[in-house]
């Protein structure tokens, strides 16, 4: 319950920061208007959180038995510019999914990146992350900006090692640290002995998660982090998210996590990369076709 309380109260700030950001930096009247209608949502929601706490048939969420334990630690902060693409096109099949992409990533963003299956998102993250080179433009990672690639086809594990060995080889861990750290991600018995090719999806993407951990990543670029996640996981990994200092570039689906998370959105669209602070911005202007700022 009071984990629940902490984070309805941090989504509530940050709700009412971005209306009272926007609203007397633009004299645009869709903007203004908008951030009015955000900041009231902002107290809607505070005043629905009143009523939950002070209800007497509040009932306590039985904690779950096992639950996977995601700590980032200490991570290098890096510069404020950590990512920068400039006239970037890709092109598939003769044909141009988007050109003249010029965005940035600031640090501490966290932007998530939406688009239709096949718009290509995966190979933008590829892009950024350094494994792939765009056809036209240029991205460039910022001065002291460590990436952490979580890719959907999880291409950065050996599938013949097992995973005591990958975590073992990611950082400096007695074998029984390395035991401790996989049970902490739900590995139990034997598991962590299996080759990586012998696990499950969601088992390989647990492992993944704890290897960026170990690395110390402060930029994650995440390819449907979500997938494959029981929901105690999805939401101990939101719980860490939260609290990550660095900044995250990650494609997903899950509307409820993008409202809670993202602090900006890239939406593949109109054969270009666009940018919107939130999702009612995007399909506002999506339908209306106001102009964005």
């Amino acid at each position: 319950q009071e984990a629940d309380r902490r984070r309805v109260d941090r989504d509530i700030a940050r709700t009412k920061q971005t209306a009272l950001r926007t609203e007397p930096s633009t004299t645009h009247d869709f903007y203004r208007r908008r951030a009015k209608k955000v900041a009231r949502k902002a107290k809607v929601r505070e005043r629905r959180l009143q009523r939950i706490l002070s209800s007497s048939d509040r009932v306590e969420r039985p904690r779950a038995e096992w639950t996977m334990k995601l700590d980032f630690g200490r991570t290098p902060r890096g510069g404020s510019r950590v990512l920068l693409l400039e006239d970037v096109g890709h092109e598939y099949d003769g044909r141009w999914l988007y050109q003249d992409v010029n965005l940035a990533l600031e640090h501490g963003e966290r932007v998530a990146l939406l688009g239709p299956n096949g718009c290509g998102k995966s190979t933008l993250l590829k892009f950024v992350a350094g494994q792939a080179i765009p056809a036209l433009g240029s991205v460039r990672v910022g001065e002291n900006i460590k990436v952490g690639y979580m890719p959907q086809d999880q291409v950065g594990l050996d599938w013949r090692r097992s995973a005591l060995e990958m975590v073992r080889q990611a950082a400096d861990l007695t074998e029984t640290e390395a035991r401790t750290l996989l049970h902490l991600y739900l590995f139990e018995g034997d598991e962590p002995l299996l080759p990586a090719g012998s696990l499950s999806y969601g088992q390989r993407s647990r492992l993944l998660l704890a290897i960026l951990v170990l690395e110390g990543a402060n930029f994650l670029v995440l390819d449907e982090p979500m997938n494959h996640l029981d929901i105690p996981s999805r939401e101990r990994f939101e719980e860490a998210l939260e609290a990550f200092p660095g900044t995250v570039l990650m494609a997903v689906h899950d509307r409820a996590f993008i409202d809670r998370h993202a602090t900006a959105i890239w939406a593949i669209e109109s054969r270009s990369v666009h940018r919107y602070s939130d999702r009612s911005e995007l399909h506002s202007l999506t339908v209306t076709g106001s102009p964005r700022e």
